[in-house]
């Protein structure tokens, strides 16, 4: 009897080579504040002029995104990651060359489009797991480790000794050093028996409608963190709390939320696919109450916390319940669109509540967005479940 054969992707080598790639394509907008500001306190640029090398940066990440769709199953995942590091670093260290305002606009959508480019792969390498919940809490816990330590380096050990310079330096080396992973990743997709098997069964559309039910709830739960991610630092300073102490407060967020991740991996499917994102979920709640008692240092830093403790890990639960049932292997890339659409619709949304309310209209939001993909995740589960239970069923009537 042959025994079954064993997945490629789901071993620790392959995992933590991804999971770098995948750093690689989240690396820009894990140091944005910080390139950001060096930018403009170096360039002399204002918010308004940054705000809009961010909207370029994310929209090319969106649109390659959508277009990977086209690419991802023709090109060599390792010439795919090896031409976009090398994009992205050379978009870097173009910068030291302290282009005008409008070659750095194209470079940041250029170097934009290449880390969509490496998220996207990252996501449908992952996407080809047995395990999909695990792999993209992984995933998730691996590409916020290096945004975590960069954030906390750059500006403490780079910045004062070697200033604008050495912070693009770093970040090309970094780049280029993540990139290096691509030799421990397969040079092709993995066909899963389980998704073809499930592309000719009758339920295939009902498979369809959990795959993009599941982007909705990504994109829903990431419109709501942003809502509050890139406030965080006005809202610390409404607590009374300075710069540095908000800096140490948000790195270690960072690491946080890395862990959150990790927990994610770990926990799988053991409790089930609801039980876990509704007791992060409540975590949620529980922080954007915190914060907004505005109070002192110690709220401020609970209540972020766990507010950042959320992200990765719901976010394997949303992408993992779509990779299961992405019989493509394709659409999984989508995750990095609704990344990038979280990034630029929440920031809008919220601004404008806080404008015309006040800080605590933004966490209210976050936390009904929180609830809503609960709420989603939460009845795509359920018909998940059946779908599976009638396979199986289907599988043992059609047995001799």
């Amino acid at each position: 009897m042959n025994s079954p054969r064993k997945n490629p992707i789901d071993n620790v080598r392959v995992y933590i080579c991804a999971g770098l790639l995948s750093a690689c394509g989240a690396l820009l907008l894990n140091v944005m504040p910080v390139l950001f500001g060096a930018i403009g306190e170096t360039l002399g640029y204002g918010e308004q002029q940054l705000g809009t090398l961010a909207l370029a940066s994310n929209l090319a990440f969106a649109l390659v995104g959508v277009i990977s769709l086209a690419w991802l199953g023709v090109f060599s995942w390792r010439t795919i990651a090896a031409v976009a590091t090398v994009i992205v670093t050379l978009g870097i260290v173009a910068i030291l060359n302290k282009p005008s305002y409008g070659e750095l606009l194209v470079i940041m959508a250029v170097a934009g489009g290449a880390t969509g480019a490496l998220y996207a792969l990252a996501m449908v390498i992952f996407g080809g797991s047995d395990r999909p919940e695990r792999a993209f809490g992984f995933k998730l816990g691996m590409e916020s480790i290096p945004g975590a330590a960069l954030l906390i380096l750059l500006p403490v050990a780079v910045a004062p000794q070697w200033g604008f310079d050495g912070i693009l330096i770093a970040l090309a080396a970094s780049a280029l050093l993540m990139g290096l992973a691509l030799f421990g990743v397969p040079s092709r997709a993995v066909k899963r028996e389980d998704l073809i098997a499930a592309s000719i069964h009758a339920d295939a559309g009902k498979h369809q409608f959990i795959v993009w039910m599941s982007l909705v709830a990504s994109l829903v739960f990431m419109t709501g963190v942003m809502a509050v991610w890139p406030f965080l630092e006005l809202i610390g300073k409404k607590t009374g709390l300075s710069s540095n102490e908000i800096g140490t407060v948000l790195s270690v967020g960072f690491l946080i939320n890395a862990i959150g991740g990790f927990i994610a991996s770990s926990l799988g499917l053991k409790l089930g696919r609801v039980m876990p994102v509704a007791a992060i979920v409540a975590v949620v709640l529980v922080g954007l109450v915190i914060i907004g008692q505005f109070t002192s240092m110690t709220t401020f830093t609970v209540g972020t916390l766990l507010f950042l403790l959320s992200i990765n890990f719901v976010l394997a639960y949303t992408f993992g319940l779509m990779a299961e049932f992405d019989t493509s292997g394709k659409l999984v890339a989508l995750g990095t669109v609704c990344i990038s659409l979280g990034a630029a619709f929440g920031p809008a949304i919220a601004g404008s509540l806080i404008e015309r309310y006040d800080y605590s209209a933004a966490l209210i939001f976050s936390g009904v967005c929180a609830v809503l993909t609960l709420a989603i995740h939460g009845g795509l589960s359920i018909r998940a479940t059946a779908l599976q239970q009638g396979a199986a069923q289907s599988r043992l009537v059609s047995m001799p």
